[in-house]
């Protein structure tokens, strides 16, 4: 955990890209594309947080050695 705010940053910089990749490919204008850009970043980091708190629950009661 000493590098969380890098990970963090790296991990953003990773989702920004995917969601761009996807927003050239699915819309035909640029302009389109740039406008669905925002809500769907949101909403990939809203689901990867999601899966995040799934995972570390999961963690918590399931892979406890206390």
């Amino acid at each position: 955990m000493d590098d969380l705010g890098t990970h963090a940053l790296l991990f953003l910089v990773t989702a920004s890209i995917v969601v761009a990749v996807s927003c050239m490919f699915s819309e035909t204008e640029d302009h389109a594309a740039l406008a669905v850009f925002p809500r769907r970043l949101f909403k990939f980091m809203v689901g990867s947080g999601l899966v995040l708190g799934v995972m570390l629950v999961l963690e918590h009661t399931l892979a406890s050695v206390s």
